[in-house]
């Protein structure tokens, strides 16, 4: 597990490094390593050159900055743990939004830190699986609408019966070498749609 961790307060980060190399186990096999960011660097930069596990990022309050730099870590992919000193449900809704995965409060009271940082990948491994779920479900269903008004315009315009509507598209495909929802897309987007004759 390679975690990054991102404090302003150098001396905080240090202190949160070395617990976690005890109950880690920093350094043996599988569990890879642990790093500070520097914290005059582009955090969202360093994320995108070391792809670590999971990134934690220890402050001792909010403020709407961090909420940008937050989601600017959130958007290279990334699972973020936020620790903060002082509890905030307004910020830790927002927190959340912007992409965090696991929220925290206090983390020197916390005694082992090691199934957190498992928890947290794991959710935000599900939650990304899940998304990307939706996102195949949601273009599936965008691809079947396509097609069906395709074959409702063939039908409309050229008097084919939806079987006939269906071959056509499909013909039209395999000669393009093309999605059937492309083709789709394209008879639909025709300046002459709304006419009779060899389209797609």
């Amino acid at each position: 597990m390679d975690i990054l961790i991102a404090d302003t307060d150098p001396a905080r980060a240090e202190t949160l490094a070395a617990r976690l190399a005890v109950q880690a186990g920093a350094g043996q096999a599988g569990v890879g390593r642990i790093r500070i960011a520097p914290p005059l660097e582009n955090l969202a930069l360093i994320v995108a050159a070391e792809r670590p596990d999971i990134v934690i990022v220890d402050m001792a309050r909010a403020d709407r900055d961090s909420l940008e730099h937050l989601r600017s870590i959130a958007a290279h992919q990334m699972p973020v743990m936020l620790f903060i000193d002082e509890d905030d449900p307004a910020f830790m809704e927002e927190a959340i939004s912007a992409g965090v995965v696991s929220y925290h409060v206090n983390a020197a009271g916390i005694t082992d830190i090691k199934p957190i940082l498992r928890s947290a990948i794991a959710l935000y491994r599900h939650a990304s699986a899940r998304d990307v779920r939706l996102a195949a479900a949601e273009a599936e269903l965008s691809d079947r609408r396509l097609i069906d008004g395709a074959k409702r315009l063939l039908m409309r315009r050229d008097n084919m019966s939806e079987p006939a509507a269906h071959r056509f598209l499909q013909r039209r495909a395999m000669e393009r070498q093309m999605r059937l929802a492309d083709v789709a897309r394209a008879l639909l987007a025709a300046p002459s749609a709304g006419e009779s004759g060899d389209y797609a």
